[in-house]
């Protein structure tokens, strides 16, 4: 599969910057593939860099946002970004984890894929559920 981003493209994107190519491709192959999810797999059968530059390049910021999702909360899968127990008690101190339950108990889990890709696709095209 040919890579849709290059560490030198990321880093000029203005994210979080990464120095380790090994870590870099981990990410990308994860954000990726989300990517490729919400985009309906439209690069899979297209060529991303002979595209329009406006869908590329929206593209391209949506992928370095997704790594950058991943990044700060240093987890790659869904289960592992809700895995955090609800109540934890050390000594005398309690820690309740609210902002994952309603109040009714019912668990909010949080998604795999960043909220801010939307900021970058949305307009493009690219998440058309439409039937081809």
């Amino acid at each position: 599969m040919e890579s849709y981003l290059t560490l030198s493209e990321y880093n000029a994107l203005g994210f979080e910057r990464i120095e380790d190519q090994e870590h870099f491709d981990k990410l990308l192959s994860k954000a990726s593939a989300v990517l490729d999810n919400a985009t309906r797999r439209f690069y899979v059968f297209e060529e991303l860099e002979s595209d329009y530059p406006y869908r590329k390049d929206a593209f391209k910021k949506a992928l370095g946002c997704q790594i950058e999702y991943f990044l700060e909360t240093g987890e790659l899968t869904t289960e592992s970004l809700n895995n955090s127990p609800q109540n934890v008690a050390i000594g005398g101190t309690s820690i309740s984890n609210t902002s994952k339950f309603n109040a009714a108990g019912k668990n909010e889990s949080k998604s795999i894929i960043s909220d801010d890709i939307y900021i970058y696709l949305e307009g493009t095209g690219l998440l058309s559920r439409g039937v081809c």
